[in-house]
């Protein structure tokens, strides 16, 4: 994981009064950068690094854990998984290191659950019935079995795909816009290690399928509304992890947040139009559900 932020004989201090920001003039200094010594506004303090973004950039607080090589491979991966549990303290990671070094972690974790998102909620050929039972409908042959999940689990990664790209272009091109250059573009190194973030939520997501798979809901509205707030925690997740990051690009703190909300009504947007034209290619509910009533005769 990332270490740490700041030393401990470093005392956080005020700027004093009247100051002015070092790189904007013209704006009231907030405190002062223990690692410089120069005044920062509140769009220059880096909080969770406790260091101007000037510092930060110069002198990161650690690496994202993928990129240490100096760690095994499953304790890289395993560190990086559970870092997006941190998204504010692990955001000062993306300082450090190049955006390349995570397309191979994306490779890993997203197209995998891209893939896997797509199986249960659009096949054709089977329905997934609580407590974890998977049912053949209208006998199909293994041909057609393997089709059909093929053909789901890759419409799923398609959806999920659409999507990562309706959060992640119009992020990275505003976290560029807003903030300030950073050779290891935080923007892009956030949106490639969080983006198994995106398969797992929602209502075509890994998450929300593996619950209504393992617990009969049924017609409960408690259960139901239970299990779309948790389908999208891992959603949350991402949208703070990519605030918290557009800091660390430099955007300011009210920025930071106008940036992220641009990014996910447009995903919010394009979401529904999506699912409009692929509706002709998604299992038909009613039919899946008499299919199965007939095979469980």
């Amino acid at each position: 994981m990332v270490g740490a932020v700041s030393d401990p004989d470093e005392q956080i201090e005020g700027a004093p009064e009247g100051a002015s920001c070092a790189e904007h003039p013209e704006r009231g200094a907030l405190v002062t950068c223990p690692r410089c010594g120069s005044y920062c506004c509140i769009a220059c303090w880096q909080p969770t690094s406790q260091r101007c973004h000037r510092c930060l950039v110069l002198d990161p607080p650690g690496v994202t854990p993928w990129a240490d090589r100096s760690r095994g491979l499953f304790a890289r991966f395993a560190s990086t998984v559970i870092d997006a549990a941190r998204p504010t303290g692990s955001a000062a990671g993306f300082a450090s290191g190049g955006w390349r070094s995570a397309i191979s972690f994306a490779l890993l974790t997203f197209v995998p659950l891209g893939l896997l998102s797509g199986v249960v909620p659009l096949t054709h050929r089977l329905m997934f019935a609580p407590p974890f039972r998977v049912v053949p409908l209208n006998d199909p042959s293994a041909t057609e079995l393997a089709l059909d999940v093929a053909g789901a689990a890759g419409l799923g990664l398609l959806v999920n795909f659409a999507l990562l790209a309706l959060l992640a272009l119009p992020y990275v091109s505003l976290s560029r816009a807003y903030g300030k250059p950073v050779e290891s573009e935080p923007a892009r190194q956030v949106m490639l290690y969080r983006a198994w973030l995106v398969p797992m939520s929602g209502h075509v997501g890994v998450l929300l399928s593996a619950l209504i798979w393992a617990i009969p809901i049924g017609e409960d509205s408690t259960l139901i509304a239970l299990a779309e707030v948790v389908s999208i925690v891992p959603l949350l997740m991402l949208l703070w992890a990519m605030s918290a990051t557009a800091r660390v690009s430099g955007v300011g703190p009210v920025a930071s947040m106008v940036v992220v909300l641009v990014a996910f009504l447009l995903m919010s947007v394009g979401e529904p139009l999506l699912g409009q034209q692929l509706a002709p290619l998604l299992p038909d509910a009613e039919a899946t559900r008499e299919a199965f009533e007939a095979g469980m005769q």
